[in-house]
């Protein structure tokens, strides 16, 4: 669809919760999205959109991806606490899918630090690793998918990076606190990211579902970072 001369993309919305709603919000004065319908728990509406953000609940994300794949809808998955294979059963679909444990694209710059991170622990003697989260009450899964993407990433590069004890907190009205840290008898280094506004998680998953539209695959956070991280983290090397 078009509006002059800006392609106005059609999205839809799972999830009516908090991180759905900023999604929502971070749409509403943007020319070139028309958010055409949000939607909680079950079976999406008719009306057919090019892409959909789906952060409702992981129990819900194996029927949502079904009418994905019925409807060829791309689908970001911002949801987190579902199983892998979940995920990988839709692995050859005719559609693109992004998971998206953490929106925010400084995340998935964390990501990286956490990969060289890791590298770096496995050629150190008695080094030892950690990571604490902390999100609010309400979060049910535990370890946080951020958590769990940050330990990948901590690991992806070497075998012998030593193992990463991680702890999680659930408490009060934090939105997201990460810190990663890599202990040796002699001295720490800690790295973190506090979340401050959920509309950092909406603006990378509208990026996330403009990036994936006309794709074919299951792609990560990862893959759509990498167009702007990629070049940034080259030239300071």
């Amino acid at each position: 669809m078009r509006s002059g001369t800006t392609e106005v993309t059609r999205l839809g919305i799972l999830g009516c919760g908090r991180l759905g709603m900023a999604v929502a919000a971070e749409v509403a004065p943007r020319g070139d999205w028309q958010l055409v319908w949000q939607h909680g728990r079950g079976m999406p509406p008719d009306e057919p959109v090019d892409v959909v953000v789906d952060a409702s609940s992981p129990d819900a994300l194996e029927a949502h991806l079904a009418w994905a794949q019925a409807t060829e809808t791309d689908l970001v998955i911002a949801t987190t606490g579902w199983h892998p294979a979940t995920v990988e059963a839709f692995r050859n679909a005719p559609i693109g899918l992004v998971t998206a444990p953490n929106g925010s694209l400084t995340v998935a710059l964390f990501a990286r630090f956490a990969r060289l991170l890791g590298a770096y622990a496995a050629t150190l003697p008695s080094a030892e690793g950690f990571l604490v989260e902390h999100h609010h009450a309400g979060k049910r899964d535990a370890p946080s998918g951020t958590a769990l993407r940050l330990a990948e990433a901590w690991c992806a590069t070497s075998e012998s990076a030593p193992r990463l004890a991680i702890s999680s907190l659930r408490a009060g009205h934090e939105i997201g606190h990460h810190r990663l840290g890599l202990d040796t008898p002699g001295e720490v280094l800690e790295i973190q990211h506090r979340a401050r506004s959920r509309a950092t998680f909406a603006q990378g998953l509208l990026t996330a579902a403009a990036w994936v539209r006309g794709r074919r695959g299951l792609f990560t956070m990862d893959d759509v970072a990498s167009a702007v991280l990629d070049p940034i983290v080259r030239g300071a090397s």
